[in-house]
């Protein structure tokens, strides 16, 4: 495995044993950040000069990336810290509605039959039961309410979009390597369809834009991963919106598939992510609409500790 350290430099040159295998350097004043393989990661550990850096995790995901774009120290309380948070009803309802569909679908990759709709809506029904306790529910939140209004989602999406998905792999993984960086980009893919479209779905209390599409990081790390996945460029990207308004209603957004450019520009956004969170930059984001006690469940601790 990769890693990067800093290092002393004299005269203008990495001042460290021959023996060390730089595969990557970048000199700044005194010091230097290097990139080395296993075998040299080894031997530095050992050294008092060497200062290592690294990542709280191996891999990468965009998850991580989201949410370190979202704010910084939440990025720290989350993965460095370890802390976690109950999640929000929206959360718990998002992880039934697709558990549910993960399980209507692996049956029809292998069948080309979409399971009965009443018992999609018991698998929704199962696991929102088994997450609730773990919620946090607001101020005149009634689960049964939202549990209901899940079963009834469920029916809608099966009546409307299952009957036109045709899935040739569900719930895929990908992990990426690149070259010369230390971490890897992991990821699953929802569905891919047998003619090569990639089909994600969320829920959503409001009606989804197509610029949302265009910029969905997950959609390009899954186009990423479709082409490691497969060894050619995906078809097409769609999304299926479940939008939880007072009448609910599916959206169908579709997109072509990603560019080289697009996918250049997601590589570089991670690489500079990496570089910020190895260099331990977490910082609050007090502008952010979600900085609030209601918005952010890590309000409380950035108040207490930061």
């Amino acid at each position: 495995m990769l890693a990067r350290f800093i290092v002393p430099v004299k005269d203008g040159q990495i001042d460290i044993a021959k023996k060390v295998r730089i595969l990557d350097a970048e000199i700044r004043g005194d010091y230097a950040e290097i990139l080395v393989d296993g075998s040299s990661a080894k031997y530095l550990r050992q050294r008092r000069y060497a200062h290592e850096l690294s990542l709280p995790k191996e891999h990468l995901s965009i998850s991580q990336i989201n949410t370190y774009l979202r704010c910084p120290l939440q990025y720290y309380w989350r993965y460095v810290e370890g802390l976690k948070i109950p999640p929000a009803s929206a959360v718990i309802f998002g992880l039934a509605t697709h558990a549910a569909l993960e399980h209507n679908y692996r049956h029809k990759k292998e069948t080309g039959e979409d399971r009965p709709v009443e018992e999609v809506q018991e698998v929704f029904a199962q696991e929102f039961d088994r997450l609730a306790p773990q919620a946090q529910w607001e101020e005149g939140e009634k689960p049964g309410e939202v549990k209901d209004e899940g079963i009834k989602t469920t029916e809608l999406y099966m009546r409307e979009v299952a009957p036109e998905t045709y899935p040739a792999l569900v719930e895929e993984p990908f992990e990426i390597q690149f070259e010369n960086v230390e971490y890897t980009l992991k990821g699953v893919v929802d569905i891919i369809q047998y003619d090569g479209t990639i089909v994600d779905t969320k829920t959503s209390k409001r009606s989804p834009s197509a610029e949302q599409l265009d910029k969905d990081l997950q959609l390009t790390a899954y186009s990423l991963g479709y082409r490691i996945i497969t060894g050619r460029p995906e078809n097409g990207l769609r999304m299926d919106y479940i939008v939880r308004t007072k009448s609910p209603k599916i959206v169908t957004l579709t997109a072509e598939p990603r560019t080289e450019k697009e996918v250049d520009r997601l590589l570089k956004l991670l690489g500079y992510v990496a570089r910020a969170i190895r260099d331990k930059l977490f910082y609050p984001q007090p502008h952010n609409f979600m900085c609030t006690p209601t918005g952010c469940g890590y309000w409380l601790i950035c108040q207490e500790r930061w």
